[in-house]
């Protein structure tokens, strides 16, 4: 009997996102089913949106994969994983809020996370159906309650392909 071979996710950091970070984020998604590769960038910032991370996979596939996977538990998984690479150590400086960005490999779609994120966003995260949003970067509306596109949200060019690999 064969396997399926393993979901792929390419993350892409920022020389501000330091290894203890890059290290905590690739092994928690590979924790959650994933073959992760990372590289280092140099700064890559889009007006007004300033990423600490992106993290490019066939999300679909994984949030599928994360929720039969984990059942009850995949909301808090992801929380833990997405959001805990966000957070800050007690004693680094302040600096603006930098999200994690992840994006679809299939539908271009980019899904806006940040660190402070309520469960509930990641229980939507897990039923989003991404088809309808190619191209388009999604975050979360507070008010409303529901993931919706950020037209004020630049599109970000494609990320370019760094010698600085780790994986």
């Amino acid at each position: 009997m064969s396997h399926p071979l393993p979901l792929t996710a390419r993350v892409y950091v920022t020389e501000e996102t330091g290894e203890e970070r890059r290290k905590a984020l690739t092994d928690g998604l590979a924790g959650l089913g994933l073959e992760t590769h990372s590289a280092t960038l140099g700064a890559l910032r889009g007006d007004p949106l300033t990423w600490l991370v992106l993290v490019v996979l066939p999300l679909s596939g994984f949030l599928q994969n994360v929720g039969q996977l984990l059942a009850q538990d995949a909301c808090t998984a992801l929380k833990r994983v997405l959001g805990g690479a966000l957070r800050r150590s007690p004693g680094e400086p302040p600096v603006p809020p930098q999200p994690l960005l992840l994006e679809d490999e299939r539908s271009a779609a980019r899904i806006v996370i940040e660190a402070d994120l309520p469960a509930g966003a990641y229980r939507q995260l897990l039923e989003l159906d991404l088809e309808p949003c190619a191209g388009r970067t999604l975050s979360y509306d507070r008010a409303r309650g529901r993931w919706s596109a950020s037209p004020e949200l630049p599109e970000l060019a494609e990320p370019p392909h760094s010698p600085d690999t780790h994986g």
